[in-house]
């Protein structure tokens, strides 16, 4: 069973956790640690936060489907200790500490809230326990070391937890972490940080796109490290692309990134490509606030020893958050800094560093354009009948063509309908991987799975059944009347999630600093 966590199930649950966490007497267990000069301590709300916000996870995934309440309260200790480990810097704990798991075993049968007051009490009952400590060694005396006291109980809570059950057949994800039984992933692996192994030659249309981003890093590979400065005058280091979902925005971008890196490689120069992720800066903490994106630009970027590329995909999700209204003034002062970023305000101009960053064209306005650049590029993607059949026949059915007894004006055919149903490149490698499936459609012998890769391959090549012109027609047809309209909504959808869970992470930004709505008694 998987179950995805929508930014909408856990704002509807935060408030609720928030309840529960400050009944729980875990506020007043750190303040006793380190009440501040106000009663408690930043740090010491950042915490609050981070188990509420994981409190929240656990109480949707348990709304959303039949989550057992143990692996309900695994999803808690895991998502706390991750969420923890940000704020409070806790070390990995020794192996063989632990918890012992028998007292927990009643568990098994409550409910969620039921689940979630006794988890709550046991952990502040555990940093009662190490607050009022024989061992002065062991006692917090500051709200830094209760925040690891925290981080501790979590994480061998987990540990504990699952050593109670067997490993449960779900896979949940939204929160800060994917779990697929009792094993968990960082968020954002949809997102990745590293370049897709690809160059300029897979690349079918955005020619202009290609163009620009292939002069931005050659001028930017000519940097000179002893001179300390570029012999060629980079005016504009920024590069912004605007383009419909699926037209290749950010394959284009990986292949420039690709092209640069090359570049510096064959002549010595240190380089590196970043990619910015929204996991960089849409977080709930202080520290992992938007803020540390300008981090990242002076540490990873900025100063780095050579040059260096980024590339921020999806940059509109960031302006779509930015005018919420419900966003504290600060958070907006923080978001307008990035736009320093983008209209070169901030950042030295000298030719050592180049940004690409590419948007949806429907949601940006031209307020929002004029505030980036003057001279925006679209990315359309593949345009004409050729490109469409370079598209599918020449590189995401590369290697295929003994199956595919096409004659060129029935490739023709197919590229023709693709520009008359306005299709995307993105639809056509759907399309292209619907064709592969057709043509690998068959049943290994059992002899298969032993046989060494060259032989494997050797084999699919026999069984492999052609695909004629009427089939692949055939699929094209069911993909526009089916799929084509559901692929839009999915990207519409996938795109308002994104900014909703930039909000609520800004928004429990807020709350963890103390701040609520009503400031100043308003």
């Amino acid at each position: 069973m998987n179950i995805t966590l929508k930014a909408q199930s856990l704002e509807k649950e935060i408030e609720g956790a928030r309840a529960l966490v400050a009944a729980s007497g875990l506020p007043a267990a750190l303040a006793a640690v380190d009440d501040g000069a106000f009663g408690t301590t930043q740090l010491n709300l950042q915490a609050l936060e981070a188990v509420s916000g994981a409190l929240a996870c656990a109480r949707a995934a348990s709304a959303a489907g039949a989550v057992p309440p143990v692996y309900a309260a695994y999803i808690l200790a895991r998502e706390a200790d991750e969420r923890l480990s940000s704020v409070s810097g806790l070390s990995p704990l020794p192996e063989t500490a632990g918890l012992p798991g028998e007292q927990y075993k009643t568990w098994a049968a409550l409910g969620p809230d039921a689940l979630s007051r006794e988890i709550l009490s046991d952990c502040a009952a555990f940093l009662k326990f190490y607050a009022g400590h024989s061992d002065g060694a062991k006692r917090p005396a500051r709200d830094s070391e209760a925040v690891r006291c925290l981080n501790s109980y979590f994480s061998l809570l987990a540990r504990a937890l699952k050593a109670l059950d067997k490993e449960p057949e779900l896979s949940v994800s939204g929160g800060k972490l994917t779990f697929s039984g009792w094993k968990t992933s960082r968020a954002g692996a949809d997102e990745p940080g590293q370049l897709l192994p690809v160059g300029f030659d897979d690349i079918v249309g955005n020619a202009d796109f290609m163009a620009a981003g292939r002069r931005l890093a050659r001028d930017v590979a000519g940097f000179d490290l002893k001179a300390g400065k570029n012999p060629k005058k980079v005016r504009n280091q920024i590069l912004f692309v605007l383009g419909k979902p699926g037209c290749g925005k950010t394959v284009t971008a990986h292949a420039i990134g690709n092209y640069f890196l090359d570049l510096c490689k064959k002549s010595g120069l240190p380089s590196r490509m970043r990619v910015i992720r929204r996991t960089d800066w849409a977080s709930s903490f202080q520290n992992q606030s938007s803020k540390s994106l300008l981090d990242i630009f002076k540490n990873e970027v900025f100063d780095f020893e050579g040059v260096c590329g980024v590339y921020w995909p999806d940059i509109d999700t960031a302006f779509a958050a930015r005018s919420d209204s419900d966003i504290r003034q600060e958070e907006k002062n923080i978001l307008g800094t990035v736009f320093g970023i983008l209209d070169g305000t901030i950042g030295p101009k000298n030719g050592k560093w180049f940004l690409v960053c590419d948007a949806n064209t429907i949601h940006m306005d031209e307020a929002t354009l004029s505030r980036i650049s003057q001279n925006p590029i679209t990315a359309a993607g593949p345009e004409t009948a050729a490109d469409f059949v370079r598209l599918l026949r020449d590189i995401k059915l590369k290697g295929k063509g003994a199956w595919l007894p096409l004659t060129p004006e029935q490739w023709e055919k197919i590229g023709a309908r693709c520009v008359a149903e306005g299709l995307s490149g993105r639809a056509a490698e759907h399309l292209a991987g619907r064709v592969i499936t057709c043509i690998e459609d068959f049943e290994e012998p059992d002899s298969y799975f032993g046989l060494p890769f060259a032989e494997k391959e050797k084999l699919i090549a026999e069984l492999s059944r052609p695909v004629p012109f009427e089939k692949i027609m055939e699929m094209l047809e069911a993909y526009c009347k089916f799929e084509k309209e559901a692929q839009r909504r999915s990207e519409e959808e996938k795109f308002l999630d994104r900014v909703k869970e930039i909000r609520f992470n800004l928004s429990a930004q807020q709350a963890a600093l103390g701040l609520g709505s009503k400031e100043n008694g308003k």
